[in-house]
């Protein structure tokens, strides 16, 4: 497995901050983390350690698996960073510092791994006296926390939903075949994939690194060897998995949701199929959610969220959406049908209020709730909607498993 390098990427007054390395080569900021220490962490600590900066925060961009030396890849994993306005002081590791507008020429000692990656993603920027930001449109909002701090939330989805998934997923699994699992999340689909099929291969791909991290303690915890985690972007695959081809089943299970180009990012995992192979996805809708008795700030509750997202640009009721692109593509449906279960127990009734209070900070932001209001929101969720004689209807998911129209399984 290759290496990983987290690096920084970070906005000054005159432009990007490179170092000099002792090949006399620029380049970005960061290093390798320690053992047990998560990707932001690391990097803050490198920046810390090479350039006597703080970081304040940071925001996942993408990675490359990338020839830093002949014969030599590293899977450079790049952050936006804010930094509080310390002096900058080089450590030995360095012998110089340069801000470099990436919209000039480049300079010759910068490797073009650098260079194109801050180009191609056309970073847009507010320049302040020290920090630099993405636009939102660079950066697309995820409105949920990540790693530990979403715990307890997808604890509970996992053990609401993930029985409708098994079950239709066990349908597909290989016996013996390489599976692909978009948007691991923490883990859970592609560890039991692992688990079901000892003999096949499991990646699970998530752009989040706390996700990522989260993912790799669930595998070590189960002690499986058959699976692995890395970052990466459902846009971008070309960057985390090759050759195209690779995979006897792709699983995409609320990720698409998230995605504004849907129908490029189901062409792209597509070409991942290996002849007869099978994509299955498991979208939900927002709109779908009901209780009994109705409660009003449950309805409230969902109805600003899915107004935050058509606020930023996506529709989280999907799944008519995603019918009609799949309905378009040249391939053939093998099963489809629809799951919604059935949310009774007070212990996953508790999802909406995580769920709501995590989305309120964006919903407040936005204008699309007053604070005040939505205290008595959060405040009816967790009496109102906790009591024994409300049940509700979970989120409603339309399950797909999809082929390649003219494709034969390939022989093993």
């Amino acid at each position: 497995m290759e290496p990983v390098s987290a690096k920084a990427i970070m906005f000054g007054p005159r432009g990007v901050l490179f170092v000099k390395n002792p090949r006399n080569e620029l380049e970005l900021p960061g290093g390798r983390p320690e053992a047990g220490e998560g990707l932001e962490r690391a990097l803050a600590r490198e920046v810390r350690e090479e350039c006597g900066l703080d970081v304040t925060s940071t925001v996942y961009l993408g990675s490359r698996s990338c020839e830093i030396i002949p014969d030599r890849r590293v899977l450079l994993v790049f952050f936006l960073c804010e930094f509080a306005g310390q002096v900058l002081t080089l450590s030995e590791e360095h012998t110089a510092y340069e801000w470099i507008d990436i919209a000039a020429e480049k300079p010759a000692i910068l490797p073009s791994y650098y260079w194109d990656f801050c180009q191609d993603f056309a970073l847009s920027r507010k320049e302040h006296s020290h920090v630099g930001v993405l636009s939102q449109e660079a950066v697309p909002t995820y409105p949920l926390p990540t790693g530990e701090s979403d715990r307890q939330r997808l604890q509970i989805m996992s053990s609401i939903y993930d029985p409708a998934t098994r079950d239709f997923l066990s349908r597909y699994l290989p016996d013996q075949g390489r599976a692909l699992d978009v948007g691991s999340g923490h883990g859970q689909i592609a560890c039991w994939m692992a688990s079901s099929r000892p003999q096949s291969t499991v990646l699970g791909i998530d752009n989040n690194p706390n996700q990522i991290d989260m993912a790799w303690s669930t595998a070590r915890r189960l002690a499986l060897t058959n699976v692995a985690f890395r970052l990466g972007d459902v846009t971008q695959l070309t960057n985390v998995v090759q050759p195209e081809g690779a995979f006897d089943l792709i699983t995409c299970r609320f990720t698409l949701l998230h995605i504004q180009e849907r129908a490029n990012a189901i062409r792209t995992l597509l070409k991942q199929l290996a002849p007869g192979g099978t994509m299955v996805i498991e979208e939900p809708s927002l709109a779908s959610l009901f209780s009994v008795p109705a409660v009003s700030a449950f309805a409230e509750a969902n109805a600003v969220m899915m107004a935050y997202g058509r606020r930023n640009g996506v529709t989280y009721d999907c799944i008519e959406d995603i019918w009609a692109i799949v309905t378009n593509l040249d391939v053939n449906i093998k099963e489809a049908r629809f799951s919604q279960p059935t949310v009774w127990k007070k212990e996953h009734k508790e999802v909406v209020y995580l769920s709501f209070q995590q989305f309120r900070p964006q919903l407040v932001e936005q204008g699309l709730i007053a604070e005040k209001r939505a205290e008595a929101v959060a405040q009816a969720l967790t009496q109102e909607f906790m009591d024994d004689t409300v049940i509700s209807g979970g989120l409603r998911t339309l399950q797909l498993a999809i082929s390649i129209r003219g494709q034969e399984p390939r022989c093993r």
